[in-house]
């Protein structure tokens, strides 16, 4: 008897703990401001914060979205340069603080690997594919789908992932921007998915702030775009 009952609470435990994560993950968005499907806004934000920043390379290609896998060969204003690391984007600057020149010049020696905003690789074998790139880029950056590099998260994060076919709930965990890209890129029509706030970001200046939902991470974008 005792037996009987014991299996009788755990089922009942068992029942409001899945209760517990359906409320958790409304699958009909707007029920829960915290919960997203593949088209919600939140999940551009976070896609957009989880690509690739090209920005740090700027020295080199003048563009923000993609940046150059090293090593590269080039010519630094007409000097023959070998990049092996990031520090050696220093040495480019120096190149250029030699001479007053208006129109600093980078001319790389193809074939290049350029990585992009989703982390895939293209090989570049001339200026004009370069320079397609960094049209490319505009349009993204005027368009709002170029990488947000003004908000950085603090790793891990966990997301609540909810498939309507199986109705199940899978807790995910995110360790870096690649893996987040990627999980919002690959969400299907059957998930639904729901941060679990709080999380800690970092924003432009180094300032730490901690997002409690996603209309405060939406407005922080907003102040450090602006």
């Amino acid at each position: 008897m005792k037996f009987f009952v014991k299996k009788i609470v755990a089922i009942v435990f068992l029942l409001f703990l899945t209760i517990g994560c359906l409320e958790e993950i409304d699958i009909d968005e707007g029920e829960n401001p915290n919960t997203n499907n593949s088209n919600s806004e939140t999940t551009n934000h976070y896609k957009r914060i989880g690509m690739h920043d090209g920005s740090f390379d700027d020295i080199i290609d003048n563009n923000s979205c993609n940046s150059v896998v090293l090593p590269v060969s080039l010519l630094a204003n007409n000097t023959p340069l070998t990049l092996s690391s990031s520090s050696d984007y220093q040495l480019v600057i120096d190149i250029f603080n030699l001479t007053p020149i208006n129109t600093d010049t980078i001319v790389f020696n193809f074939p290049i690997t350029i990585m992009n905003q989703d982390y895939s690789q293209i090989s570049i074998t001339n200026a004009s594919q370069l320079d397609d790139l960094s049209t490319i880029c505009d349009v993204a950056i005027n368009t709002n789908l170029s990488a947000i590099n003004c908000v950085d998260i603090i790793y891990p994060i966990n997301i609540s992932l909810f498939n309507t076919n199986t109705n199940q709930t899978t807790i995910i965990s995110i360790d870096k921007d690649q893996d987040l890209f990627n999980f919002m890129a690959n969400l299907s029509i059957n998930e639904a998915y729901s941060v679990q706030y709080p999380i800690k970001t970092t924003i432009t200046g180094n300032v730490n702030l901690t997002v409690s939902s996603d209309s405060e991470l939406k407005s922080i974008i907003n102040d450090c775009i602006n």
